[in-house]
């Protein structure tokens, strides 16, 4: 596919003027048969991504740097699957929304075989694994975290409301390597930070604009964060000050243009964009 090089540009809607520009080469797009793409993960190497085709109620699996597909799982056991994250076993662990469940993968390749699960969940979308190796889950239907260790149910906090700690509708969960849990606030147009114990430690969102965030990734200091209403796909760096923006703003299918992107993967330089409602993904190298 012929690279393309472009740059997306967005007003800010607080005080702080000009959104800075991301320049960007697209190497390679996936669409074929895909329906709404929420999340995906990188295999244990590096070398595939596991796409939660969410519609499709399946798994696809994809060579990381080409996007080429290498096959699919999930067909059959699966129920509109949102998120998907390896644990340290290289177990692959699935938010099977419409199970209310977490599904539990042994994989090889595209070849993968329903192990365990994690029940009495309400409407998952988001998974984590803790540097400790505990599991956190978000549940949309009544805006908790559910917290396991080695497989059983340890606690539930937060719940519904707009205080710090309380949740509206969170989408993704993130546990980055000091012990930090981000949560993706997503009806309340924010991201809150938690320490490795779950407690509040800070938020951000609403200087930035934020309209429904869904998934974010953490890449070294780095965070990337798809604001789906807005079209575009977000850069911040730890102090979650704005690096930068991809996607024009409006809603469109191109190299610079996205409609309602729920989630984005990076290993720098490479930034792959689910595009949810274009029904692709998008491998992009950050110039």
């Amino acid at each position: 596919m012929r690279s393309v090089i472009f740059a997306a540009f967005l007003l800010l809607t607080s005080l702080a003027g000009a959104q800075p520009v991301l320049r960007a080469t697209q190497l390679a797009e996936f669409a074929d048969g895909l329906s709404q793409p929420h999340d995906a993960a990188f295999s244990p190497d590096g070398k595939l991504i596991y796409l939660t085709d969410m519609r499709n109620s399946r798994i696809q699996v994809l060579d990381a740097m080409t996007l080429k597909p290498a096959g699919s799982f999930g067909a059959g056991e699966l129920s509109y699957p949102h998120d998907a994250e390896f644990d340290k076993s290289g177990r692959l662990l699935v938010a099977d929304t419409g199970n209310d469940r977490v599904a539990i993968y042994e994989v090889k390749g595209a070849q993968a075989k329903l192990v365990a699960e994690l029940k009495g969940l309400s409407g998952p979308e988001g998974v984590a694994i803790t540097p400790d190796g505990r599991v956190l889950v978000t549940n949309t239907r009544n805006a908790t975290i559910s917290v396991f260790r080695d497989g059983k149910l340890e606690r539930t906090l937060a719940g519904p409301g707009t205080m710090d700690g309380e949740l509206r509708n969170p989408h993704d969960i993130e546990a980055a390597s000091d012990g930090s849990v981000y949560v993706v606030d997503s009806a309340n147009n924010r991201v809150q930070v938690f320490d490795a114990a779950l407690k509040h430690r800070a938020s951000f969102g609403p200087e930035l604009g934020l309209s429904a965030p869904k998934y974010l990734a953490i890449d070294g200091d780095r965070i990337w964060l798809a604001d789906e209403y807005n079209h575009r796909i977000l850069l911040l760096d730890r102090g979650h000050k704005l690096l930068g923006v991809l996607g024009s703003g409006e809603r469109g299918r191109a190299a610079d243009a996205f409609y309602k992107p729920e989630a984005v993967l990076a290993r720098a330089p490479h930034v792959w964009v689910i595009d949810t409602y274009n029904d692709r993904i998008v491998l992009l190298r950050i110039d």
